[in-house]
């Protein structure tokens, strides 16, 4: 059986790689202390660089569905609210429709509460045109128009009809993978659907000027009732969204939460443990210097000395 012999060249070669190895190794160590990361390139860890870029793709598209949220939530509370507005302007509708329905009132009476009739007609109007963000909330997808308009006497002023302008299709968007929700009312619905508000306060304000109580009495005391029910309906279909968007927001930070965890524990490093690491690498380093220098034999120069 051969030998192996171990030349004096072999040996400077050994200790050479051993001290780039160890420097390399330093390298790496100082690396991760500068980036704060154990995985800094795929060679690094093949494995945990694929699972860190899937846990990041997961971060972004729910960073991206709390956006939707976050966007879709000011345009519900903003309908809610003004929905919630004319809930109680028709409270008044009605009181004052009562009022002029008893038989008690005299012309003069009447003329009054119809001034007031076209005041809250008025603010429906008002109302239905909400905008928010500059985009009218009741109009469907043609936002960037009034939802709806106005046919004036050419006289008096006072409206005459009142025309939606927007249209039936709903607003959606996407609040998680693979689910799209609708976070729109549309004018059509809330103000023309079983009940045309417009038309009920029209013929109240024109029944009071004309004195037609009967009419009051027995066709528009009912017609309020389903316009407030019109009303509540809109507003509990708001309400219930709100809900929805403010439980799947909550779950959306939760899981990019853990998401953003797992990511940390995939790829960032532990500052106390390379640390340590760090300063026992930099001592082997020393430690082989030292054993290469012992190696390395002086030169022919040192002998002719």
């Amino acid at each position: 059986m051969g030998t192996l012999r171990v030349t004096q060249g072999l040996m400077v070669q050994r200790s050479l790689r051993n001290i780039a190895a160890s420097q390399d190794r330093i390298f790496d160590l100082q690396q991760r202390l500068g980036t704060g990361r154990k995985v800094n390139t795929p060679s690094d860890d093949p494995i945990a660089m694929h699972r860190a870029t899937a846990t990041r793709s997961s971060i972004n598209r729910n960073e991206q569905f709390s956006k939707n949220i976050g966007n879709a939530g000011p345009v519900l509370v903003e309908t809610g609210a003004t929905i919630q507005t004319l809930v109680d302007s028709m409270h008044r509708v009605r009181e004052l429709t009562l009022q002029a329905s008893t038989g008690t009132q005299g012309q003069p009476q009447l003329d009054a509460i119809a001034e007031e009739m076209n005041e809250l007609l008025e603010e429906t109007v008002v109302l239905s045109n909400k905008q928010t963000n500059g985009r009218h909330i009741f109009a469907g997808s043609r936002s960037g128009s009034p939802a709806f308009s106005v046919e004036r006497n050419e006289v008096s002023g006072d409206i005459e009809s009142v025309t939606y302008e927007g249209n039936s299709e709903a607003v959606q968007t996407r609040i998680s993978e693979g689910v799209r929700v609708t976070v729109n009312e549309t004018g059509d619905r809330v103000f023309q659907d079983k009940q045309d508000i417009f038309e009920t306060l029209i013929t109240i304000r024109d029944s009071m000027r004309s004195g037609d109580q009967d009419t009051l009495k027995d066709q528009s005391l009912g017609e309020l009732e389903g316009v407030q029910e019109q009303l509540l309906t809109a507003l509990s279909r708001v309400g219930a969204m709100e809900n929805r968007l403010e439980r799947v927001g909550e779950d959306t930070e939760d899981f990019n939460l853990q998401y953003q965890q797992l990511l940390s524990d995939t790829i960032d490093a532990d500052f106390a443990e390379t640390i340590v690491e760090l300063n026992a690498q930099t001592n082997a380093f020393e430690s082989a210097l030292m054993a290469g220098a012992r190696v390395i034999q002086p030169s022919l120069m040192d002998f002719l000395r």
